[in-house]
């Protein structure tokens, strides 16, 4: 629950640990796990065009980093219990360090709830050793 979510981070504000029926909101650190859940699934269903034949983008997820991320809140709104939440990705920039062949992968995110309304605008990059791209 965002109640039980809020208290591992040792939140004591009212507004994010009282009773749903005084209208709780998620804590800001809440979106850690929705972000990272999604950006993965995302990331083993993407495919690419190689040689012209299809295949999976993710080779093997054990090469996978968390390479960072940020998150922007404005103009959106707080996330209430029972919302249900959809996240949309968009690429930015890719680049592979030559040094060592790790690919990093730049990914805006919009985290809408069911009245597709903004609730949080993440930005995170993804890095994958050789191997796993």
């Amino acid at each position: 629950t965002l109640v039980a979510f809020a208290k591992v981070y040792g939140i004591t504000d009212p507004k994010y640990i009282g009773s749903e029926e005084e209208g709780i909101i998620a804590c800001h650190a809440f979106a850690n796990q929705f972000t990272i859940k999604a950006l993965y699934k995302l990331l083993l269903g993407m495919k690419l065009i190689q040689d012209g034949i299809e295949r999976p983008f993710m080779l093997n997820v054990g090469k996978l980093l968390h390479g960072g991320q940020k998150y922007d809140w404005e103009g959106c709104v707080d996330v209430k219990p029972g919302d249900k939440l959809k996240i949309f990705a968009k690429w930015g920039k890719v680049w592979v360090v030559e040094k060592n062949m790790v690919l990093f992968a730049e990914l805006f995110v919009s985290v809408k709830n069911q009245n597709s309304e903004l609730v949080c605008k993440p930005t995170v990059i993804v890095a994958v050793r050789p191997g796993g791209y």
